[in-house]
């Protein structure tokens, strides 16, 4: 939220995989990232992630505490620490051997908005309108699991009760202290009854879409909606650690920050990839940085992290226009498009309804006495009306509670009709739905959207599509996890399409991996390596593909054409024609270079690419000798994507 502050039967989709690229060998300034290069020669003190290599955690602590630094916290899961240091410090830890990064403590808030409705249309409720829009009935409840909440907390209201196994403040250093259930902010409670209210305090009219799932809250964000990243690693380290005891199945982060490296050293990203390495299925916002804040005109690479990371489901918003048919949809205009800055990753993979959507509100919370226009009275309670990619990261974490129970189910149902229970064979339960599966058959199912002129999206703007909750569950109900890799998995005959209304809606039959659009019918129907817990998503190279179709101009970011033939990105830029923000159009003015995207040339300008030969590859060319802007688009100083503070938005 932003406060204006494929294989298939028989075949295998083998992937040649390869351990994910080393990070580029790092001079000393290069441990720094872009925020620390920036501002390493200021004076006072600073909060600092510092990551080591595996082992050396220890020793560079006994270093800061001889030189009389305070360490704020320990992160073992990414092998890092955070401390107060000054510049100084920096230079001497850049040079260290032992220390691998440094990141700035980045502050982190919500993904929503708070601006005021003008819509004329009803608002959204979860039960009668977003289970429609996304073809779902009651047949699930998310009761088999928890869910870990990272926000500002969830009150201990009615749409609660019973189900809030614990609360930890993790805000400013404090590593998990139980305290009361509580939200001062009020952000952690909506989106919370987005993933699962009960309905108790609107007659179900406000329900979440797992009403009967567990939570277990771990608040990062203060009573003015912000954190820093530190505690937010903490916070997913906790989840990890304690994913047995509570029965946790995902982790929802409906915040970030600007990105400031690569995701390969991003210890906040590193940490969903662990998290997910876990078992643990990480959703994630995406930003809510769409559109330029001066222009209003929308552009691309406004993912924050950690929506950057690869194996993250990373979640835009669509707008539903309150009916259940999909012509209407649209992706708002606010959301974060991809690529991620640094290592031009597709995101986002999917968007989801998070439009003025209506869930349970906080009495005296910040957001409540703030924006008492957003406040919507019910029979017997208040709540809230919100707006962003946190509320869509919610809706999808709901969803994916009722895809693994519905995937749980389908295992208890065939061993029942197996024979196997009058025999006395013992029930095995079938392996869990890897974050990977899950993220596939989202893609897999979901609706390709149109904007107002008919033209489809391209992928950077909405993944594969809008979610499709019916199809997404049908997938997770028939696909038996006990098959080997290579097998077909599909126990059912599925159809590749979802009735809403009058219309039948084709499934997108797509996947982005890496920066690749795999398509064709039998690609969800065989249990793939792609899917395994230990794959990264978009790793390694696609070969021996079957039934299946891998195009090599289907390149999502680097390539020439699009999926369903959208070509975003084709024609050239001439020497200083830096156009990414709005003087003309993107399908004739956008290069997409072959490497990295955001590093600095030459101490002043942005290169996008490897090559800035004849200025083909130079998208973002303008000064930032002033310090503290990255400018995107024209060669005018005004077309900022975001001031490079430490702040961090709530999505």
């Amino acid at each position: 939220m932003t406060i204006r502050s494929k294989p298939v039967w028989g075949a295998l989709l083998t992937l040649v995989l390869v351990t994910p690229a080393a990070a580029h060998p790092r001079p000393t300034s290069r441990k720094l990232d872009s925020f620390l290069a920036k501002h390493a020669s200021e004076s006072g003190s600073l909060q600092v992630i510092i990551t080591t290599r595996p082992g050396a955690t220890e020793t560079v602590r006994h270093h800061l505490a001889a030189r009389g630094k305070r360490v704020v916290a320990t992160h073992g899961i990414v092998h890092a620490l955070t401390a107060r240091v000054t510049a100084n410090d920096l230079a001497l830890l850049a040079s260290d051997p032992d220390v691998e990064a440094i990141s700035v403590d980045a502050s982190v808030a919500p993904s929503s908005d708070t601006r005021t409705s003008t819509s004329t249309t009803s608002t959204s409720s979860v039960v009668t309108a977003i289970k429609q829009e996304l073809g779902l009935g009651n047949w699930f409840a998310g009761s088999s699991m928890a869910i870990a909440l990272i926000d500002s907390g969830i009150a201990p209201t009615g749409d609660f009760s019973g189900r809030i196994l614990g609360t930890y403040d993790f805000t400013n250093g404090q590593g998990g202290v139980p305290i009361p259930a509580a939200d001062e902010y009020g952000h952690g409670t909506h989106v919370g009854g987005l993933i699962g209210a009960s309905g108790a305090l609107s007659s179900g009219v406000y329900a979440g879409l797992a009403p009967g799932i567990r939570f277990v809250s771990l608040k990062v964000l203060d009573r003015r909606g912000r954190g820093r990243t530190s505690d937010v690693i903490s916070a997913v380290q906790f989840a990890v650690r304690n994913k047995s005891l509570f029965g946790i199945k995902i982790i929802n982060l409906s915040l970030g920050h600007p990105i400031y490296e690569s995701a390969l050293t991003d210890p906040l990203v590193q940490a969903i990839e662990a998290a997910n390495r876990a078992g643990l299925i990480v959703v994630v916002a995406a930003g809510n940085c769409g559109t330029n804040p001066n222009t209003g005109l929308t552009g691309y690479a406004g993912i924050t992290s950690p929506g950057n990371s690869p194996s993250a489901i990373t979640v835009g918003v669509s707008t539903t226009a309150d009916t259940v048919s999909r012509q209407d949809d649209r992706v708002a205009a606010y959301s974060s498009r991809g690529p991620t800055w640094f290592d031009g990753f597709a995101k986002p993979d999917v968007v989801a309804p998070g439009q003025w959507l209506i869930s349970d509100e906080v009495d005296g919370s910040t957001l409540s006495t703030t924006y008492p226009s957003l406040i919507v009275q019910g029979t017997s309670a208040r709540f809230l009306k919100l707006s962003g990619s946190s509320m869509s990261t919610g809706v999808v974490s709901g969803l994916i509670a009722l895809m693994i129970e519905a995937h749980d189910y389908a295992g208890v149902q065939r061993y029942q009709s197996s024979g196997r229970l009058k025999k006395t064979i013992a029930y095995v339960a079938p392996p869990a739905l890897t974050s990977n599966a899950v993220k596939a058959m989202l893609q897999y199912a979901a609706t390709p959207l149109r904007d107002a002129a008919g033209a489809v999206y391209d992928g950077l703007t909405q993944g594969t599509g809008e979610i499709d909750g019916l199809g997404a569950l049908t997938l997770a109900y028939y696909a038996d996890t006990s098959k080997p890799v290579g097998a077909a998995w599909l126990t059912g005959t599925v159809q590749q399409y979802t009735q809403y209304g009058d219309a039948s809606v084709t499934w997108s039959q797509n996947i982005i991996w890496g920066t690749r659009v795999i398509s064709g019918n039998g690609l969800i129907e065989v249990n793939q390596s792609a899917w395994l817990p230990s794959t990264v998503w978009g790793a390694g190279e696609l070969d021996n593909v079957a039934w299946c179709t891998v195009d090599e101009g289907d390149n999502i970011v680097w390539g020439t054409s699009l999926m369903l033939a959208d070509t975003v990105w084709a024609g050239s830029v001439d020497l200083g024609d830096n156009i990414v923000w709005g003087t003309a159009l993107w399908t004739q003015d956008v290069v997409w270079g072959a490497d990295l995207i955001g590093y600095v040339d030459s101490g002043d300008n942005i290169v996008w690419g490897t090559s800035v030969d004849g200025g083909d590859n130079i998208v973002w060319g303008t000064s930032v000798d002033d310090g503290d802007n990255i400018v995107w688009g024209t060669l005018e100083d005004v077309d900022l994507v975001w001031r490079l503070s430490s702040s961090v938005m709530i999505l």
